[in-house]
């Protein structure tokens, strides 16, 4: 017979602010596994602290916060992460959408609508669809396609692809726009940009996302950007924008990059903190 564990709401969550107390954010992250392991949201576990709890949901409770301090995110051990209120099937081996993106969606919205009609758009490295997906379900007018070269992020992406947007993203599986078709009036991109030694940080810090989805490269994270550029510039209509996501310590050189290219009106765009974190360049031809 299996031992019977006696715990309520309060008591487990207690439990794991405890046993994560190395973490950031242990009264979150507790909330949102316990939450998950209940099936309930968090607004409804907080109306059920006295209640008991059943054996086998403490149990898959004890064995998140396992993995939590592992390092795993919270997002892989729910299987979820809302970004821009809808809900993105994330697990290992994908990077999780985080909210500094929100401001590369602003701004990528902001030059749609300043083409005046509707055109297409193209995210690189999409990863598990933030960006195609978010601005597909925003401007589902527009032709919006994606690519990776990640196999599993290719499979992240067809299932939120299939629950956001119903199927209508078009998917390539590509080294940078190597083997993507056709030119584009906005191409956007979240690269990785990490420099190898933030990576490596990173990584002593228990973090288990991989390296194919933050580590940029060079000594300055900027390998990947430098590569993609001047496929943008290829891949750009005549007065097309490109907008990239990128650390605020790495901005002066990205809008350098991006002046050599033949880019012109470049600019950036703060994140949520307040920080430089989108960079915005047009093709523009005579």
């Amino acid at each position: 017979m299996a031992k019977l564990i006696l715990m309520t709401v309060r008591e487990a969550l207690a439990e794991g602010r405890f046993a994560m107390k190395g973490s950031h954010t242990p009264e979150l992250d507790t909330a949102l596994l316990l939450a998950n392991a209940c099936k309930l949201d968090r607004e409804h576990l907080y109306m059920r602290l006295s209640e008991s709890l059943d054996n086998t949901i403490v149990k898959e409770y004890r064995l998140s916060v396992k993995r939590r301090i592992s390092g795993e995110p919270v997002a892989w051990i729910i299987g979820r992460k809302e970004f821009w209120g809808r809900d993105f099937s994330v697990g290992p081996g994908v990077l999780c959408p985080r909210p500094d993106t929100e401001a590369l969606i602003e701004a990528a919205l902001k030059t749609m609508d300043e083409y005046g009609s509707k055109a297409r758009l193209h995210d690189c490295c999409c990863g598990p669809g933030t960006l195609a997906l978010t601005l597909a379900a925003e401007q589902p007018g527009w032709s919006i396609s994606a690519s990776d070269i990640s196999s599993i992020a290719e499979q992240y992406f067809e299932r939120n692809n299939q629950s956001i947007s119903n199927g209508n993203v078009k998917y390539f599986r590509s080294n940078l726009l190597e083997n993507v078709p056709g030119q584009f009036e906005i191409i956007v991109s979240n690269p990785p940009y990490l420099t190898p030694a933030e990576f490596s940080q990173r990584k002593k810090l228990k973090w288990k996302e991989p390296a194919l989805a933050l580590d940029g490269g060079d000594h300055d994270g900027l390998n990947v950007i430098r590569r993609l550029i001047p496929y943008a510039w290829a891949k750009t209509t005549k007065n097309g924008t490109l907008l990239l996501e990128t650390s605020p310590t790495q901005m002066h050189e990205v809008l350098r990059l991006l002046s050599d290219a033949g880019f012109k009106n470049i600019q950036y765009r703060d994140d949520l903190g307040g920080i430089p974190r989108v960079a915005i360049a047009k093709k523009e031809l005579a």
